[in-house]
């Protein structure tokens, strides 16, 4: 009975990022049909007016920049606008924006998401536009009318190997924008677009160190910064509500259980599939949807005995079943990665509260030694 639905609205886009995991602009044009958009709308809708609830979500995401997908995305927004419960709208987007589009995302968005970098060498470096140009001045610049206007938005930083610039992207961050309070972090092991990959030791070890660097900095400047394998804020059984509460449709009209999974060229589009449209009309398939849960299930069984349990809860499926679904028991080098960098934000955390110990070194310094 999902009350959120997420729309992939297209797979192309006008930057190249070079780790993109969905290698957005590199396949043929696929894009969601008003028609399909508005019957998932309709069931989300129907959901939560039976069940009483205040409001239905709606998000704009996607495996290309929903804003590509203009008419489509300005015409869904109105419809949702216009059902007689209020709609919560959701746009993720890179932030290449004209100045007309720019007004409207801002007249209209309840909740927005920012994908970039950090510094414009990082930025521009790993986030070029498909001529080669920079992305940095549009995306900059318009962040700034944001901030001018009093728009709230978030910031989600893609850090890549050997992330020696990510404590300095999350000062730039800090220092140059009026962002939300939380900045969003999260290491892609690869540098190749449409690839997914572990890390090896040095990769974890370094993104570690990385983000232990940049929470303190982001701390000093009254932010929080935020990786989703490490939480100790957050008492969860699921890691991410996408398998059990979101009904996600891609652009060629397949329904699926990751923000992720949005092309059949994905190792993981298979087992994440959970129907797919025809027409106007949502055909799921609950065996596979089942299967997939009962698999999560399993998974986090195998993690009982971690202590970041209730706050990891399994990790992100797409990551922990990378490998293989035999091998769902199997502790990882990203396991490490959370566990170590839990420890750090706990630690951090009691310090900052004077709480239960007094310390007598820097945190770093207890963590190295007891991790």
């Amino acid at each position: 009975r999902p009350t959120t639905a997420v729309l992939m609205l297209t797979n192309r886009c006008q930057l190249r990022c070079v780790y993109c995991y969905a290698a957005a602009g590199e396949q043929p044009e696929k894009g969601l049909s008003f028609e399909s958009g508005k019957a998932v709308i309709d069931v989300v809708f129907d959901y939560a007016h039976k069940n009483s609830l205040p409001h239905f979500e709606v998000y704009f995401h996607g495996g290309g920049e929903p804003t590509y997908h203009w008419d489509v995305l300005q015409r869904l927004v109105e419809y949702a606008r216009a059902l007689p419960l209020p709609a919560h709208l959701s746009l993720t987007s890179n932030a290449m924006w004209s100045p007309a589009q720019l007004d409207w995302i801002a007249a209209h968005m309840d909740g927005l998401g920012i994908s970039m970098d950090g510094m414009p060498e990082t930025q521009n470096k790993q986030r070029p536009v498909k001529s080669g140009q920079h992305s940095s001045p549009v995306v900059m610049s318009n962040l700034a009318e944001l901030d001018r206007r009093g728009v709230q938005y978030g910031i989600r930083i893609t850090a890549l190997p050997p992330f020696t610039s990510l404590p300095e992207d999350v000062r730039f961050i800090c220092e140059s924008m009026a962002c939300n309070q939380l900045i969003q972090v999260e290491p892609a092991y690869n540098d190749m677009r449409g690839a997914i990959s572990h890390p090896g030791q040095d990769q974890a070890a370094q993104f570690t160190q990385a983000f232990m660097e940049a929470y303190d900095i982001a701390a000093a400047h009254g932010r929080s910064l935020y990786y989703s394998g490490a939480r100790p804020d957050a008492l969860t059984s699921r890691f991410c509500n996408a398998p059990y509460e979101a009904l996600i449709v891609t652009p060629d009209d397949r329904i699926v259980a990751c923000y992720e999974v949005v092309g059949a060229q994905h190792p993981l589009a298979e087992l994440s599939s959970m129907g797919r449209m025809q027409g106007e009309r949502l055909v799921m398939e609950p065996e596979k949807r089942a299967q997939l849960q009962s698999l999560l299930d399993a998974r986090r069984a195998a993690c009982r005995a971690c202590f970041a349990y209730w706050n990891c809860a399994g990790d992100c499926f797409t990551r922990a079943f990378l490998n293989g679904v035999e091998r769902l028991g199997e502790e990882s080098l990203r396991c490490q990665v959370n566990r170590t960098l839990t420890k750090y934000m706990l630690l951090s955390q009691v310090e900052a509260g004077g709480g239960v110990w007094r310390r007598q070194a820097g945190v770093r310094q207890v963590v190295e030694e007891r991790c």
